[in-house]
């Protein structure tokens, strides 16, 4: 894993300004407390035991985060690409040990805002209180989808909104992130396709 500066990645900006207003200066504040990291493919991010103290932005590559189920297999949780936050939401909200990993699916780039940057940032400006919707977003987005789709309505969201996604992962993650067995993946996949 490498860390070091890099220049602000306008994308990661879109996002931030997706979550509501910012001054020029606020986005020049919020660009000096990024730290820029490469992660290799099967770099962890985050470890089972550990605390997530940091928000991450993909800038590019990919990332997955999952738990170890009792089968000792890996259990997908979410599943993200350039421009998603990433975090573990519980742990950083709580500041607990962490009871999922993130890791690297391939070489990754990332930005990193620690939880003391956003204290900072807050502290300079109540602005940055709105990157609580980025947080909220993630954990919005991962519970609303375990509870509320059927196996054919998850792949049809991912086909419309993150078609990326069926380009990137492996057919076995995406059954995994999608709470079925490879074989249903693939009868939803013919059903879905013989319309």
């Amino acid at each position: 894993m490498e860390n070091n500066t890099h220049p602000m990645y306008s994308p990661i900006a879109e996002v931030l300004n997706k979550t509501g207003r910012y001054s020029q200066l606020e986005l020049v504040l919020f660009e000096k407390e990024l730290l820029y990291r490469k992660l290799k493919r099967e770099d962890y991010l985050l470890t089972k035991g550990e605390i997530c103290s940091s928000v991450y932005f993909i800038i590019e590559g990919a990332l997955y985060q999952y738990k170890i189920n009792s089968e000792q297999d890996k259990s997908i949780i979410d599943l993200n690409l350039a421009k998603d936050c990433v975090l573990n939401y519980k742990s950083f909200i709580l500041q607990e040990p962490s009871a999922y990993y993130i890791q690297a699916y391939e070489d990754t780039s990332i930005y990193e805002l620690s939880i003391d940057s956003i204290h900072k940032l807050i502290a300079i400006s109540p602005s940055f209180l709105q990157m609580g919707r980025l947080m909220d977003e993630t954990l919005f987005r991962i519970e609303f989808y375990d509870n509320n789709f059927s196996p054919d309505e998850k792949y049809e969201h991912i086909l419309n909104n993150k078609p990326q996604i069926i380009q990137k992962f492996s057919q076995k993650l995406i059954a995994s992130y999608l709470n079925i067995t490879p074989e249903t993946l693939s009868r939803v996949r013919s059903r879905y396709f013989s319309l």
